[in-house]
């Protein structure tokens, strides 16, 4: 027979935390979006940078699962 094992409990994450990230990958795409519009050559790379966090964003958490 096992031992009773207390069972532990997770502390709740608040808002901030939850939504901490997809904020900050909303405003770097919105960013990135109105950067590329507004601008060529260092700004248009810039957006590009921008706009990739969200799919190295993906390929982490996508790596991580596996």
């Amino acid at each position: 027979m096992k031992p009773f094992a207390p069972h532990r409990r997770r502390r709740r994450a608040s808002l901030a935390t939850v939504f901490a990230v997809p904020t900050l990958l909303l405003v770097a795409t919105i960013a990135g979006l109105v950067i590329g519009l507004n601008g060529d050559g260092l700004p248009d790379f810039l957006a590009w940078a921008l706009l990739a966090l969200p799919l190295l964003a993906l390929a982490h958490a996508w790596a991580k699962r596996s």
